[in-house]
């Protein structure tokens, strides 16, 4: 019985202990629960690696570059407009170009462009085949941009810049960098700009020409010399022989700086204003022949050995081409600009009122000879202005335009006045006949346009031009703003009223009347059509050039004795050319 007791109490103790004796019952597992454990359990990951540390910059960093490739064969036939004469060119232009940019900060870089260019077997080696084509004395490789540039200086827009540059302003007419032609252009200088929303302002001053050699290799082409060099000088007309002359104005010349001040104001999108000052300073030096080290400053009114020739250019243009390619925003665009120039030569000449020539005679101690000096003097000064119109409309692919220049010249070249507008460092091939005749001097330019846009198959652009003379005395000045002596009609003096001709072997030359002298330049007629094709750009061109009466009464010379007088005009003449260029 006690047993049986024992095992009963046994048991309700057991029992009451199962039931009573745990505090909390277990919480039944979820399926979510264990799936966040079985997670938990993968995720499990190895000892975190510290982060790498960050490498040092490579030289590569903020490094760019690229090249250019372009080819042209040109031709152009009776550019004298003389039957009898063969002066027919062509040749074949290249240009390589290499440049390298390095950006040391987002506003710290510098640049450099390296260019080849050269005429196809200009160069010894070309003729046997057994040297390569640039075995020869002459190179055409040289740097055509070295700068460093620094921006956004003292946390404002302010750039400063300081090398070997190229400097395009406006419309280029008088600053631009010429990458027409094989060489191009490029200046040596400081420029400071600020540039935000509202105006962009450049302030630059760089060196044309430097006098002084330093000490240690680098020689200069200018400044006095030892002796002059000698170049060939031959007529225009291919009528007489070449001769030896010395070239005595590159030697005189000393120090020569242009400065400029440009300022675009940009009041919207829809209209840009330019207000420029350009400054051209040139020193002549005195020469070391003894003569004119005498009288070439002092006994010569015309000599301006010591003296400064300055040039001051004012202008202004107005466009609403104010977009990236000198686009416009709307259908009608335009372009106006004008410029005026003053400023003295560095000349002191006879005043044109002296007409009894009051000289004094002087003895030069060096020579032991005497020279005749003139009592009365003026300088010399600039006077003179141009202007340059254009205006389009486009009507879906298609723009029509019509332009007018005028470039002012000079009725009489022997008083104190230079009237001839000095047309400066120039981009002129887009405006006025793309044959490259005639540059913004002593001209009057209208012209009427029409250009079609392809798309992928590229674009096409017609161009009549009509171009006389501004002055009929002055001369025709070429693409570089050389008087073309001799090859149109022209009167250095003013020979205003006299009606007469004077039958001579040699004609009356440069002073004919004013009643014999031409107006009329030439006409031109140009196409050109230009395509994309991969990466390469193609481009023709072609131009018909039909010259006028200032340059006929040249040619068939009427005041020559009859008995030489024969008719040589031509007045057709022609320009093309082929280009590909390959830019990457």
């Amino acid at each position: 019985m006690r047993r049986l007791v024992m095992i009963q109490f046994s048991f309700w103790l057991f029992l009451g202990y199962e039931v009573f004796g745990q505090t909390t019952t277990p919480a039944a597992e979820t399926p979510t629960t264990q799936n966040q454990l079985q997670k938990a359990n993968s995720e499990v990951s190895p000892k975190e690696e510290p982060p790498k540390p960050t490498p040092p910059p490579s030289w590569s960093d903020g490094f760019t570059a690229g090249a250019l490739v372009r080819v042209r064969p040109e031709m152009k036939y009776n550019f004298d407009s003389n039957r009898n004469t063969n002066d027919n060119v062509d040749f074949t232009g290249q240009k390589i170009q290499f440049w390298v940019q390095k950006e040391f900060t987002k506003d710290v870089i510098a640049k450099i462009t390296f260019q080849d260019a050269r005429l196809w077997g200009a160069e010894k080696g070309s003729l046997t085949g057994l040297s390569t084509a640039n075995d020869g004395t002459r190179q055409s490789t040289d740097v055509r941009e070295a700068y460093i540039e620094v921006k956004n200086n003292l946390g404002l827009p302010l750039h400063i810049q300081a090398g070997r540059q190229i400097l395009r302003y406006g419309d280029e007419r008088l600053v631009g960098s010429l990458d027409w032609t094989n060489v191009g252009r490029s200046f040596d200088g400081l420029r400071i700009k600020w540039e935000d929303k509202y105006i962009s302002s450049h302030i630059f001053v760089t060196s044309v020409s430097e006098r002084h050699s330093d000490i240690a290799g680098n020689t200069t082409s200018f400044g006095v010399k030892n002796q002059y060099n000698t170049y060939m000088d031959c007529p225009y007309n291919g009528t007489k022989p070449c001769t030896a002359k010395l070239d005595a104005q590159r030697q005189e010349l000393g120090d020569s700086y242009f400065t400029g001040f440009y300022n675009t104001l940009k009041p919207s999108d829809y209209l840009h204003i330019d207000l420029y000052y350009l400054g051209l300073q040139k020193e002549y030096l005195r020469t070391n022949q003894s003569l004119i080290l005498t009288t070439g400053e002092t006994g010569t009114p015309e000599s301006r050995a010591g003296r400064w020739d300055v040039l001051h250019t004012y202008g202004i243009r107005l466009t609403n081409k104010t977009q990236t390619g000198k686009k416009s925003l709307q259908a009608f665009d335009y372009s106006f600009e004008y410029a005026v120039q003053t400023g003295t030569t560095g000349k002191s000449i006879r005043p044109r009122w002296d007409d009894h020539k009051t000289d004094v005679t002087l003895f030069d101690p060096l020579t032991n000879t005497n020279y005749n000096r003139s009592i009365y003097s003026e300088k010399e000064r600039y006077k003179t202005y141009a202007f340059g119109a254009d205006v389009g409309y486009t009507v879906g692919k298609m723009r029509v335009g019509v332009a007018y220049d005028v470039g002012s010249g000079d009725p009489n070249r022997t008083d104190g006045s230079i009237a001839s507008f000095q047309n400066l460092f120039h981009t002129n091939h887009l405006f006025y006949g793309m044959a490259d005749q005639v540059s913004w001097v002593n001209m009057k330019s209208k012209s009427v346009n029409a250009s079609y846009n392809l798309g992928t198959y590229g674009s096409f652009r017609i161009d009549y031009f009509a171009i006389e003379k501004h002055k009929l005395q002055d001369s025709w000045y070429d693409i570089a703003g050389v008087a073309k002596s001799g090859a149109s009609t022209e009167s250095i003096t003013n020979n205003q009223y006299d009606t007469s001709q004077v039958l001579t072997e040699n004609g009356t030359g440069n002073n004919r009347p004013v009643s014999m002298l031409g107006k009329s330049l030439f006409r031109e007629l140009d196409f050109k059509y230009n395509v994309p094709y991969q990466n390469l750009i193609l481009e023709c061109g072609y131009s018909m050039i039909y010259a006028g009466d200032a340059i006929q009464n040249k040619v068939n010379d009427r005041t020559i004795n009859s008995q030489a007088y024969t008719n040589q005009f031509n007045k057709n003449a022609q320009f093309a050319y082929l280009m590909v260029t390959a830019q990457f």
